[in-house]
């Protein structure tokens, strides 16, 4: 996976969210900006763009950046739980060591965008758009990735325990070191996804097959 991660350049000068939604409310555009030790709840969000923005140590639940755009963007330590993102466009973004527990993605288009040490159990992602897209020790927990289109879409060392995929081919994605358990996947969409012994005994219940 030829995975493009965020280039930033150093940015000293920290400043508040919504004075910059509100300060930018004419064109919409958020640029080189850094957020920190933000807490603010319904945040009103929509079709603003964030480009070269840091996020680090903010607290912004229940917000909504429905089509909004985010480009070379981290956020770093961030709570955006209960947080809407639908029809959103993010590339080359980072999430590390952040919460976005019942986070709604849908119809969101995700390029180049690594997710790392985070909490997005109950997460939408239905009818998304992923591409070149790593998840890692994230937490996903009964989600949903229906009807996802993807390419170049990683798992490593995931909690997906009941998490739903259905009519999302897997075809090539390597579970083996993730769990499994529980999910709901239609048995045609899980054709060619690797899995390990234990998983294979575990989605053998899919297939109504008993062994002993």
């Amino acid at each position: 996976m030829k995975l493009l991660r965020p280039e930033l350049m150093e940015i000293n000068e920290e400043t508040d969210l919504k004075e910059q939604i509100k300060e930018n409310s004419d064109h919409y555009d958020i640029r080189e900006k850094k957020f920190r030790n933000i807490e603010e709840e319904n945040i009103e969000a929509q079709k603003y763009e964030f480009r070269n923005c840091i996020f680090e140590s903010c607290k912004c639940i229940q917000s909504n950046f429905k089509n909004a755009y985010f480009s070379n963007v981290i956020f770093h330590n961030c709570d955006f739980s209960n947080s809407n993102f639908s029809k959103a466009g993010f590339n080359k973004v980072e999430f590390v060591n952040c919460k976005l527990t019942g986070s709604e993605w849908i119809e969101t288009d995700i390029v180049d965008t690594y997710i790392k040490e985070s909490n997005f159990a109950y997460v939408n992602f239905s009818d998304a758009s992923l591409k070149d897209v790593k998840l890692e020790e994230t937490n996903l927990q009964n989600g949903s990735m229906n009807e996802v289109v993807w390419k170049d879409m990683m798992f490593c060392r995931c909690d997906l325990t009941k998490m739903e995929f259905m009519r999302t081919r897997l075809k090539g994605i390597d579970f083996s070191d993730c769990e499994l358990k529980g999910i709901t996947v239609g048995i045609p969409d899980l054709n060619g996804a690797i899995v390990n012994a234990f998983q294979a005994l575990e989605l053998s219940n899919l297939l109504g097959i008993k062994i002993k």
